[in-house]
């Protein structure tokens, strides 16, 4: 007999031993009737914080016969699994782009018995990995392998966030693959899951193994250079100079894969620009975060580093501002992927000990800013990369105490995160006027729901790559509506916004192959 039950313990009082006390005081049973508990949620409750934090848990217990439950207390049911249909044509797959959408693609594929090909201009993660040591710590970049391109995509080098306001079943499959293939099983019931940059490189590297076993092709240091079409049909991608004749193209090009957007746009590929947001990454030191939301108990060993997510919506102008990819005990990154052109994100371990909280805190634009032809983002985005590299070259990045960026007073950049290095710089010459200014609007606002927020810590530019700038547009059937077999997937197309919904997404685009040749 398994029963779910949802509770709520005191953070002075969390432990495995007073769980299951808990646990027999609701089921009014003796602990010897427990078979097994299994945790389906844990969260922490910091509302009232000034008295309590509390720890928030739903939990399925296994009892070891048929009791007679409480009221209120229902059965456990263990929610159906992913299926996907088998495919038992010969098909020509192949996948372009080793991020999460590319890869749960090919699992998605696999499990229905296609053996396909997948391919990254990158290289394999190990030695991404070095490559991206090297710009961080000499600013030598390789324009193909880098913190955007390679194994894994951008989210390798993220704090491998695991949240998603989407509710499908194909998720659980997605986090049992991340436990599967190396993430900590914590993931499983955590309420904001992550798995941190460390053990995503793992992961891909398993998924990347476990494909080969099951029969895929795999191609590094491979860029789709031209699609070859017959009518509106598409007949073969050119790979590195050979010409592939492929029945089905699952495109998850990352939004950094700008020569990829306008190598499509010359093929009459049916593209359109889409919002985004730019703005900085935002730092503050740990303990100052946890202060603001955990008060008195911050420092307890039950606590993790705390987290925040800050927005506001200037109605009368049609844009928000908001805070982004919050990288508890995190590090700020340079996220370069081009010559002479400097972006910068958020990235974490999986202990989250750097002692630094870091977000992005950027502001929506969208045709206002940068007009209506499809790569009018692309071209916006690559000249306030341009701005910001130009400020000291090197890919130094320029940083400015947000007290002075706020005009409270100046200050020194102390502790910054960010690697090679930060040159302190005006960020109003980075940033165009009208921007900065609603940035500054909303940490002043931010300061108010969290006291002191807008008055320490450093601000460093630039971010640009929250969204893909483009959209690869698609129809019901999850192609193309301009070119038949094309099947645009991810972030990178426009079509999701992290790891979770990137997976997801490459998901469904793997059922809508199948379910048209099966």
């Amino acid at each position: 007999m398994m029963v779910e039950l949802s509770f709520k313990v005191p953070l002075v009082k969390d432990s495995d031993e007073y769980l299951k006390k808990r646990i027999c005081e609701i089921l009014r049973i003796k602990r010897d009737l427990i078979k097994s508990v299994i945790l389906l949620r844990r969260s922490i409750d910091a509302r009232d914080k000034d008295r309590m934090i509390y720890v928030f848990y739903r939990v399925a217990v296994d009892l070891k016969e048929e009791i007679s439950t409480p009221s209120g207390i229902r059965r456990y049911r263990a929610p159906a699994g992913f299926r996907i249909k088998r495919c038992c044509r010969n098909l020509r797959v192949l996948v372009v782009g080793m991020g999460p959408a590319g890869l749960f693609s090919a699992l998605a594929l696999s499990e229905a018995g296609v053996r396909g090909i997948i391919v990254d201009r990158g290289c394999p993660v190990e030695e991404r990995v070095k490559r991206v040591e090297e710009l961080w710590s000499s600013g030598e970049i390789d324009e193909n392998c880098n913190p955007q391109f390679g194994e894994g995509g951008a989210g390798t080098f993220s704090d491998g966030k695991l949240t998603t306001r989407v509710r499908d079943p194909r998720i659980s499959w997605i986090f049992e693959k991340f436990v599967e293939f190396g993430a900590p099983d914590r993931i499983l019931y955590e309420a904001k899951p992550h798995v941190g940059t460390d053990n995503i490189r793992k992961v891909v590297a398993n998924i990347r193994r476990y494909l080969l076993d099951k029969g895929w092709q795999i191609a590094f240091n491979s860029r789709l250079e031209d699609l070859v079409l017959e009518g509106e049909r598409l007949k073969r991608a050119v790979i590195n100079g050979d010409a592939l004749g492929v029945d089905a193209l699952v495109l998850a090009p990352g939004n950094g894969a700008r020569d990829t957007f306008k190598m499509l746009l010359n093929r009459g590929v049916a593209l359109e620009n889409k919002p985004f947001a730019v703005g900085f990454r935002i730092e503050h030191p740990q303990e100052f975060i946890d202060r603001i939301q955990y008060g008195r108990w911050a420092g307890h060993d039950r606590l993790p580093p705390a987290t925040y997510q800050l927005a506001h919506t200037f109605r009368d102008l049609g844009r928000g501002v908001y805070t982004f990819c919050m990288c508890p005990g995190g590090y700020i990154i340079c996220a370069a992927s081009s010559r002479s052109r400097l972006v910068v994100n958020g990235m974490s371990y999986y202990a989250r000990n750097s002692g630094y909280a870091n977000s992005a805190v950027v502001v929506s634009v969208d045709v206002r800013d940068f007009g209506e032809e499809p790569l009018a983002g692309v071209r916006f985005q690559e000249d306030l990369e341009k701005r910001a590299y130009a400020v000291e070259g090197n890919f130094v990045a320029p940083a400015q105490p947000v007290a002075e960026f706020m005009g409270y007073s100046r200050g020194r950049i102390e502790g910054c995160t960010y690697r090679p290095s930060v040159v302190h710089h005006d960020l109003w010459e980075v940033l165009p006027g009208h921007l900065a200014h609603l940035i500054k609007r909303g940490l002043g606002i931010f300061g108010k729901r969290m006291k002191g927020f807008d008055r320490c810590g450093v601000l460093v530019a630039v971010e640009t790559r929250t969204s893909s700038p483009v959209r690869i547009l698609r129809g019901e059937t999850m192609e193309s509506i301009s070119l038949e077999g094309l099947y645009p997937a991810g972030e990178g197309a426009g079509y999701a916004g992290g790891i979770v919904s990137s997976a997801l997404d490459g998901i469904r685009v793997a059922e809508a192959i199948v379910e048209k040749y099966a």
